[in-house]
């Protein structure tokens, strides 16, 4: 892997207030993620150990080469661990993202991180290198409100009480907050993997406006990636990917609950070359269909297109989810 260049990038429709425009995305190779037990987790395939600040500064420069960001709101920086674990990207490539991307017009940029490595003071400092018309929004892997689901199925040391002070520091510094829910936890059935998404997704909403805070949640439709303790389940066939229906289903319920913030759901519909193609999907006859639909979505969140669309595979979906109409 080259360390001058990104591990993967993409420019993609989002929804920033209301507004369809793009955010391009800029998957940063940095050391591994110190934690590293995540059951489904592949960014390590990322990583290199021995990553400097020059290097950072010409993946940089090599990712943003040649974009027309007239059309770009928005820059995503994902690590293999956290951005803000010092051992995993220093102070100075933070400094130094943060700097480049005040030049840039843009309005935010997206950062991930664990929540034990996040403080008031790191993201103070990284605002002070901003426009002061550029906000920060802080991404976390929340992934599920059940705490089982969360912790002993996918294995990601995250207490509820950590994810709120998370939700703390985006009040504390006027961040907003990014969290990823996932679609498609192992050991869940697919009707079991809707109910807890959409649960999910209510308690971040919940958990949010008790602060005053503006969230995006980022739906994560499962992929398989490499070396994973989830590959190992895939291969051995105790564990089988979600419809993409499945997606649908989360979205139409989510916009329904009472805790929801207009224009805020994101559905990730990339695997940033991670999967070898083992993604969320429906039948070859719609499956590049309704993954267009997804993405086109993500810009205007007009759920009308997806409500709209339907196959053959739907109704098999529909009746294994809900049983056969009587």
């Amino acid at each position: 892997m080259k360390k001058n260049k990104v591990a993967y990038k993409t420019k993609s429709a989002i929804n920033i207030d209301g507004k369809p425009t793009n955010r391009l995305m800029l998957v940063l190779i940095t050391p591994p993620c110190a934690y590293g037990k995540c059951t489904m987790c592949g960014f390590c395939n990322n990583s290199d150990e021995n990553i400097i600040l020059e290097d950072i500064k010409k993946q940089y420069w090599n990712g943003i080469k040649g974009e027309d960001f007239s059309d770009i709101k928005r820059i995503d920086f994902p690590t293999a661990g956290s951005f803000y674990n010092d051992k995993e990207l220093s102070p100075e490539s933070r400094t130094f993202l943060f700097s480049e991307v005040s030049k840039l017009p843009i309005y935010s940029v997206m950062v991930e991180t664990r929540a034990n490595y996040v403080t008031y003071e790191k993201v103070a400092n990284s605002k002070e290198h901003l426009r002061k018309d550029q906000y920060i929004e802080l991404g976390i892997g929340l992934e599920s409100a059940n705490d089982f689901v969360r912790n002993r199925i996918l294995k990601k040391g995250l207490s509820k009480k950590k994810f709120e002070k998370f939700v703390d520091i985006c009040k504390e510094t006027d961040s907003r907050l990014l969290a990823y829910v996932l679609i498609g936890s192992p050991r869940l059935s697919e009707r079991e993997v809707i109910k807890d998404a959409v649960e999910t997704a209510d308690f971040v909403y919940k958990t949010a406006n008790a602060r005053g805070v503006k969230v995006r949640i980022a739906f994560k439709p499962m992929f398989i990636p490499e070396h994973t303790e989830l590959e190992a389940m895939y291969l051995n066939g105790s564990y089988q990917l979600p419809k993409l229906w499945s997606t649908i289903e989360v979205i139409k319920k989510t916009i329904q609950l009472t805790s929801y913030q207009p224009n805020s759901i994101f559905v990730g519909m990339f695997d940033e070359n991670l999967s070898k193609d083992r993604f969320s999907s429906n039948c070859k006859k719609c499956n590049n269909k309704v993954v267009e639909a997804l993405k086109r979505f993500n810009g205007t969140q007009d759920i009308s297109e997806l409500k709209q669309l339907t196959c053959d595979c739907k109704s098999k979906w529909k009746n294994s989810i809900y049983g056969k109409p009587k």
